[in-house]
């Protein structure tokens, strides 16, 4: 008997390891345990066929001033827009003019039409930050095609006609007639037929703010509209390859997608237009900008420079 209890005494310290090892096993897998399934819950399940990407909100550094030129056959200048891309804010300010504008401070410079007809793209691009005062990133250069097609393919927008208007084109025979208060859809070449009438009471400045709330309206609808947002990235491909001239590429663009989908995401209207001030002269083919719109141009469009 006392032999007996004399042995199982002996065995006690083999079981105490037994048992300790088995314990420290435990806690270690359970931590293992534990952890894994932490991580199983908090990470987001992932598609394995989809590539998740991290988006960031944009700050005033991706800000930037765009200059679009839209020429007609005859390689003379249509319209003039500049455009300030602020996707922080949630805007895009719109600044459109006249080909007629002058180029000089005094008025007896070229106009960006002569600029443009002499030199080209690069140096209206030269012309145009002289006469705002503001340095421009990205430029682009396009035909009357290359805008219809740009166009139609963003949407069509609703439009009520402004005045009475009647003009026969003597190059295409086209017929102009509307009469004030009309409501009508437009596309792409009666887009530009408006911009370009030549017959508008208030003259070449008229043409000015109906380019600028044809193209605030274009924007504004079309960034609502899903198909605009489903085919952004091909709009932006064959823009850049039916344009004539431009240093904007398709890298250009990829970078800064993301935020035209933060502002379609995040904003309404988020075009806005801003008119220049100025002197037309007595034949109402020359507009000299002022220096008090050089100055407010800076601060809207947040230019420090």
């Amino acid at each position: 008997m006392a032999k007996n209890k004399k042995k199982r005494m002996s065995q006690a310290p083999i079981a105490l390891v037994y048992f300790s090892t088995m314990v420290v096993f435990i806690i270690i897998f359970g931590a293992i345990a534990i952890a894994l399934m932490n991580r199983m819950m908090l990470e987001p399940e992932r598609s394995s066929s989809t590539v998740s990407v991290e988006s960031k909100d944009p700050t005033e550094e991706n800000n930037q001033t765009f200059l679009y030129m839209v020429k007609n056959d005859k390689n003379r200048l249509d319209s003039v827009m500049v455009a300030r891309f602020m996707p922080a804010d949630g805007k895009i300010m719109l600044v459109p003019l006249s080909p007629y504008t002058t180029s000089s401070a005094d008025g007896n410079g070229q106009t960006l039409d002569q600029v443009f007809q002499s030199g080209g793209a690069s140096e209206t691009v030269s012309a145009v930050s002289e006469v705002l005062g503001i340095g421009i990133d990205k430029y682009m250069s396009m035909g009357e095609q290359c805008f219809e097609n740009l166009c139609d393919n963003i949407g069509s927008i609703t439009y009520e006609v402004i005045e009475n208007m009647y003009y026969i084109d003597d190059d295409s025979d086209d017929i102009i007639n509307y009469a004030k208060g009309d409501k009508i859809s437009l596309q792409g070449s009666q887009i530009r037929m408006f911009m370009t009438y030549p017959k508008y009471k208030n003259g070449y400045s008229q043409n000015v703010s109906v380019a600028g709330d044809l193209m605030k309206s274009l924007i504004n609808s079309g960034f609502k509209l899903q198909t605009t947002r489903d085919n952004l990235d091909s709009i932006y491909s064959n823009l850049l390859e039916e344009s004539a001239d431009k240093n904007f590429t398709q890298s250009d663009f990829d970078e800064t997608q993301e935020f035209y989908y933060y502002i379609m995401d995040n904003y309404d209207n988020p075009a806005d237009m801003l008119i220049p001030t100025g002197m037309w002269s007595e034949n109402g083919y020359r507009f000299t900008i002022d220096g008090t719109f050089k100055a407010q141009i800076k601060s809207i469009l947040k230019i420090k420079q």
